[in-house]
């Protein structure tokens, strides 16, 4: 798999990409939840993000 770059893990939360699942997690900043790759959840803005390891 490619080096994780924030652009990478935007990318695959929006597609909801399975094969990042365990590979990071998202950080949603203004509602302080913490969501895997597939979440079903509506996208949050980009500029809402941190993504972790």
């Amino acid at each position: 798999m490619d080096t994780l770059t924030d652009d990478l893990c935007y990318q695959a939360l929006k597609t909801r990409d399975a094969r990042f699942d365990g590979h990071f997690y998202t950080a949603v900043l203004t509602t302080g939840i913490f969501c895997r790759p597939i979440c079903p959840a509506v996208t949050p803005k980009r500029g809402n993000v941190r993504f972790y390891p």
